[in-house]
């Protein structure tokens, strides 16, 4: 309880560091492993280990942990967020790349609150809306088309469970455009799974769907977050034009054994 009492506290002072590591422990820990570095009453890094996903397992490295890449689990496909000393990114690298295929690219963490939103209204015939339990079957075909596939009871969980929170675009009732959220708390949302049909793409869709998350995000009085790849211009301008910023820029390494 001490542990979970400092995690909480470093979470309610940085939420944008500590956001995944609060929420994965009280929310799924049976998926969950936290390795601390703690000094005194302070964090000062971690090693997150989340193995809730399908094909995947996400790792987050942060701060001053050197012990933690002892704990990196190779697994057959791993997701790792880093922003940690560079002698300790080198060396995660080089253990990478000694047991299997790396792909590296640098990601941008952006937020967004209250003050700096900046709401994008379209217009035409297109109708954004929250997605609801009726929308089930569009939201899987959607995910498939996304390369996603998920069960119905996946589905299901996502469209009702207060932790997920979709809005979508559509067109003569069909599902063209969805953003959503995959972690919700009081303090901050992480925004993603934005994804637009290719023949319904440059038309504004993906700003206005964002658009309807983020405004609930920040009416809710919570920090909207999202991440994006430093090579993604068009996403960053669109972004940048609803009132994100850049805040953080992590390495992101995509590991298969």
């Amino acid at each position: 309880m001490d542990l979970l009492a400092l995690i909480r506290r470093h979470y309610l002072n940085d939420p944008i560091t500590f956001a995944y590591v609060f929420y994965d422990i009280m929310y799924y820990p049976e998926f969950t492993e936290v390795y601390l570095n703690v000094v005194g009453n302070d964090i000062i890094g971690f090693t997150l280990i989340y193995r809730g996903f399908r094909n995947y397992t996400a790792t987050h490295v942060f701060g001053n942990i050197e012990e933690g890449v002892d704990y990196i689990p190779w697994d057959s496909q791993l997701i790792l967020h880093i922003n940690t000393e560079p002698r300790i990114v080198e060396r995660i690298i080089r253990i990478a790349s000694r047991k299997g295929q790396v792909e590296i690219r640098r990601s941008l963490t952006m937020v967004c609150d209250k003050s700096s939103f900046k709401a994008f209204n379209l217009g035409g015939d297109y109708v954004i809306r929250r997605l609801t339990i009726n929308d089930l079957d569009q939201f899987i075909e959607i995910k498939s088309l996304q390369g996603v596939k998920i069960s119905k009871a996946e589905a299901i969980a996502r469209l009702l469970s207060p932790h997920w929170h979709y809005y979508g675009a559509f067109l003569n009732n069909e599902l063209v455009s969805m953003a959503g959220t995959y972690l919700k708390l009081p303090e901050i949302w992480v925004v993603g799974d934005v994804f637009t049909l290719p023949q319904h793409r440059n038309r504004g869709l993906a700003k206005a769907v964002t658009t309807a998350v983020t405004n609930d995000s920040v009416l809710s009085g919570a920090m909207a977050m999202l991440h994006v790849f430093e090579d993604n211009s068009p996403a960053i301008k669109a972004y940048k034009r609803l009132g994100y910023r850049v805040i953080q820029t992590l390495l992101w390494i995509n590991y298969k054994s």
